[in-house]
């Protein structure tokens, strides 16, 4: 028995099954489950009623107390009753299995080797690995579930144990619901001899089927719909194709990168105003591709317009420096005489002259219009002494995910912060040594390129998720094209499309910015409507998405970025809109419905991803172990190979033994008992691995 007191677990028992005592219900016993080291896992408290009910609920250490509950199983599976002694018990004796913590005991008492998993549906969550190689005897109670429980246990025992024979229950006079307990009872005296010679029978053979093909480690993600690279209008479609025929990326990564880079370039200049509502035409875009897919190259592509004004930019920044440097130095001079004339009177006049001075002269604004690392803090600053419209563009995701902004103890801060920026274009801070500060109108754009290791750790972060993050972004992971990429001679400096965007990018950076009256940063962009028609198509697209966000829709399981879609929709269409015509004032039916269609195929995105994304260390060191023994074309791996050459995440003995336990519950993987000799060597444990091409 375990080492807590018997006292103590008495009281336990009384103080937790304290309702059914009251009922009348008496405690029988406590059933102790232990490990194969002897320590306990838990207990299975047993209360039978004078009228025949019984109560039995399992009872664990939760701290300081106990507590109803059973505690987390082992990865292989509950343990099975009385596991220490069938353990230590002789290979060649015949273990019994029975239904129920009393049966075993009744059996055991008999000087038989007995076990059970619990109760009637207990089988399928069991760890019956102990009973490989052993010979078993299966007495299940005299009704349907014991002849469930019976089917249950032999199906978990197939291909592990050297026999199986089941009781022939029927044969033994036992009223129903009988079990092993009622049979001794109605034959006093019985020995284990008694029982070795009941009726027995052999289960029907389970019927040859074909080996199965290895399950998948993680639920299998739908292939995405094709990307709508036609609806992205007059000039971005075209570019588009002129990216995909010579880079040939995946479509979604070069509509997503020029959408992006058009956002950038539009978002100061107008808003789209609703019903008194304002919404910017800032983007945000997470897009999603193996390295090697050539999202770098897209985004060079895309960004050339944006580079190119920020070249300029600097060029003058440099020049307005200088001018600020040298009026700076006169205002001071000028500033410091007037203090010093008015000091021998005294100060009389200083206020005067200092007025005729005027204020002191404002440094130029930081030449920049794109970041790719930032803080809640940096981005703060930078919008305060820079232009009020950015963007945060990186072919390197990691960056942003991995940096300092999105560490642990300040990633629900950055969320907050740039939320603010994309609904209102508003930041403010509070901050003890500089005081308040508050900041309007400003812009951000957004376009994170990640590799998928580093998406699936930003999808499957609460705080981003919870603080609305990711359902601001429009996700896109497309299948690569890597494989399929045949060498093209052409110059994409010589294509006339592209060079038609760029051209009208360029011409967008360069607009003047649309300020508030007496200010330097704060944008005031004017006003885009929606023509009558756009105002009813836009309608019926939000309707629709609303319609299909309740209990049981299409959209229920991703309902944040469902809410965010007619929004984006607007966003897009605007963005389009002024892409196209620069001057424009309203959003006309043709644009909205192009931006709706893209919209609506990010909603889809989410819907296919979302969700898929939370995978387990465990899965995610499987994957790359099998990865690593297909590339190798290993057909066989032992242990101290793996630790020595695998993959490095799982050079660790606890990771590869989760790993390849995955590999095996899957069929991926299967030990070899006893070992084998290989790579020179007698190994103790060995796997054979599942080809690839077996697994398709």
């Amino acid at each position: 028995m375990s080492a807590v007191s018997q006292a103590c677990l008495q009281a336990a028992v009384r103080r937790l099954a304290a309702a059914r005592i009251s009922e009348g219900f008496a405690p029988r016993a406590l059933h102790e489950y232990q490990l194969k080291d002897g320590s306990t896992w838990c207990w299975r408290i047993r209360c039978e009623h004078p009228d025949g009910r019984k109560w039995i609920r399992p009872m664990c250490a939760n701290g300081q107390r106990f507590a109803i509950g059973e505690p987390e199983a082992p990865k292989q599976g509950k343990p099975l009753y009385r596991l220490p002694e069938l353990v230590r018990a002789p290979k060649e004796a015949p273990v019994w299995i029975v239904e129920g913590e009393k049966c075993a005991d009744a059996l055991a008492a008999l000087g038989l080797v007995a076990t059970t998993s619990g109760a009637c549906s207990s089988a399928a969550a069991a760890d019956w690995s102990p009973l490989k190689g052993r010979k078993v005897i299966l007495w299940p109670d005299h009704d349907d579930p014991g002849a469930r429980y019976a089917e249950d246990v032999v199906s978990a025992l197939r291909g592990r144990v050297a026999g199986c024979e089941l009781v022939e229950v029927a044969a033994l006079g036992l009223p129903k619901h009988g079990d092993c307990v009622n049979w001794l009872a109605a034959n006093e005296g019985a020995t284990a001899r008694d029982l070795q010679a009941l009726p027995r029978f052999e289960p029907e053979p389970e019927t040859e089927l074909e080996p199965s093909a290895p399950e998948p480690l993680r639920r299998p993600v739908p292939p995405a719909e094709p990307y709508p690279l036609a609806e992205l209008g007059e000039l971005l479609a075209p570019a588009a194709a002129a990216i995909r025929r010579v880079i040939q990326a995946p479509d979604a990564i070069i509509g997503g990168s020029l959408l992006a880079a058009a956002s950038l370039a539009t978002q100061a200049q107008a808003d789209v105003h609703l019903d008194g509502r304002t919404y910017p035409l800032s983007l945000w875009l997470l897009s999603v591709a193996e390295s090697g897919e050539r999202k770098s190259a897209v985004d060079a592509e895309a960004m050339q317009a944006a580079r190119e004004y920020e070249k300029e930019l600097a060029k003058a920044y440099a020049e307005a420096a200088d001018s600020h440097t040298r009026d700076l130095a006169e205002w001071e001079a000028r500033r410091d005489g007037a203090k010093a004339e008015a000091r021998k009177k005294s100060g009389q006049g200083l206020a005067e002259k200092l007025n005729i001075i005027g204020p002191k002269p404002e440094p130029p604004l930081l030449p920049r219009v794109t970041a790719a690392d930032f803080t809640a803090e940096g981005l703060f600053k930078l919008l305060s002494v820079g232009r009020p419209t950015i963007g945060v563009f990186t072919d390197e995701a990691a960056l942003v995910f991995g940096g300092h902004g999105m560490a642990k103890e300040t990633v629900m801060r950055t969320a907050g912060t740039l939320c603010k920026l994309w609904d209102r274009g508003e930041l403010d801070r509070v901050r003890s040594g500089d005081g308040a500060s508050k900041l309007y109108g400003r812009r951000f754009a957004l376009h994170l390129l990640a590799q998928p290791v580093i998406a699936e750790r930003a999808l499957s972060d609460d705080v981003l998720a919870g603080q609305g993050f990711l359902a601001r972004c429009l996700l896109g992971w497309p299948e690569g094209t890597a494989g399929t990429r045949l060498y093209r001679s052409e110059n994409l400096r010589d294509d006339v499309a592209l060079q038609r965007l760029l051209d009208r990018l360029l011409y967008l950076h360069r607009l003047p910015l649309p300020l508030d009256p007496g200010e330097k940063q704060e944008l005031s962009p004017r006003a885009l409507s929606l023509s009558r028609e756009a105002m009813e198509l836009w309608c019926r697209l939000h309707d629709t998405v609303e319609g299909h966000c309740g209990p049981g829709g299409r959209f229920a399981q991703v309902k944040p970025w469902a809410s965010k879609t007619p929004e984006q929709a607007l966003r897009i269409a605007g963005v389009l809109t002024l892409l196209e015509d620069p001057s424009a004032q309203m959003i006309d039916a043709s644009t909205l419905e192009r931006a709706a269609e893209v919209s609506l195929w990010h909603l889809n995105e989410a819907r296919r991803l979302v969700g898929t994304a939370e995978v387990s260390r465990e899965v995610r060191d499987a994957e790359a172990l099998l990865a690593w023994a297909h590339a190798t074309q290993r057909r066989h791996l032992h242990s101290g190979e793996v630790l020595r050459l695998g993959p490095s995440r799982i050079r660790e003995r606890e990771a590869f033994s989760l790993a390849i336990g995955e590999l095996e519950r899957a069929g991926w993987a299967e030990r070899i008992e006893g070992g084998m000799f290989l790579d020179g060597a007698r190994r103790r444990h060995v796997w054979r691995i599942v080809p690839a091409e077996e697994g398709r």
